[in-house]
């Protein structure tokens, strides 16, 4: 008897178990939507959405955000008033199978509101359900990480 093994790259369909190439391609659709790409959310993103963010951003109700539609509207609003930003991960993404998450680092560069110069690093933790983000724990800090 033979078996075949089947890996999921991409977030079209909902895996039982938490694989590196899925929580990889999490993270960079999660990227890609911090870059502005605000197509088909609910591909990767659960109807339960929710983020926790370590620190509030400026004038945000963050722990009010619920779902796809509405993290959309959070991070475009975020973007027309930084449209210069540009994010990236910062390393390959940290994937634990066993407790459905992920990790990785991040950063963004471009020009503040001011046009001043920018250059963060923050975390970010994922929780996977069902192939798709469900929570976003997100810690920003005050300069870029050492490389």
């Amino acid at each position: 008897m033979t078996s075949t093994t089947t890996t999921t790259t991409t977030t079209d369909s909902a895996p039982d178990t938490l694989t590196p190439e899925t929580g990889i391609a999490l993270f960079a659709r999660w990227t890609a939507m911090w870059n502005g790409d605000f197509s088909e959310p609910e591909r990767f993103l659960d109807p339960d959405f929710r983020i926790r963010f370590g620190n509030t951003p400026d004038g945000a109700e963050t722990d009010d955000i619920h779902g796809p539609a509405a993290v959309v509207d959070y991070i475009a609003r975020f973007r027309a008033s930084y449209p210069a930003l540009h994010y990236a991960m910062d390393g390959t993404p940290l994937v634990d199978a066993g407790q459905r998450g992920a990790a990785t680092r991040w950063y963004v560069k471009g020009e503040d509101a001011s046009g001043a110069g920018l250059a963060k690093s923050g975390i970010d933790l994922i929780e996977v359900r069902e192939g798709r983000i469900v929570t976003v724990w997100s810690v920003t800090g005050h300069r870029r990480f050492a490389a």
